[in-house]
């Protein structure tokens, strides 16, 4: 369901937020062509699929609280120490989506 919105994408190990299509073009657009292969795409469900819309592994509990915990601190948010590991739901709802 990659046409499922809100996204997490992963682009570069690091965590961006695409709400509608059209954010998530302007997530990749700084991303190279030969790079586009290895950007990850999470949605609500849980799934785990590359911009072709095929599965692709999964991030562990850990990898995701990392890529979440480092987005949050660049929004100014802070006390985040504490999370080690979250599901895909934790993620979303620690993000406010």
């Amino acid at each position: 369901m990659l046409n499922s919105y809100p996204q997490l994408l992963v682009i570069y190990n690091e965590l961006e937020i695409a709400h509608n299509q059209q954010e998530q073009q302007e997530c990749l657009h700084s991303v190279m062509q030969s790079e586009l292969s290895d950007v990850r795409v999470l949605n609500k469900q849980g799934d785990y699929l590359n911009l072709q819309g095929t599965a692709c592994p999964e991030l562990n509990g850990e990898q995701l609280a990392q890529l979440v915990t480092a987005y949050l601190l660049n929004e100014g948010q802070c006390c985040l120490g504490k999370i080690k590991t979250l599901s895909t739901a934790q993620a979303f709802d620690l993000l406010g989506l």
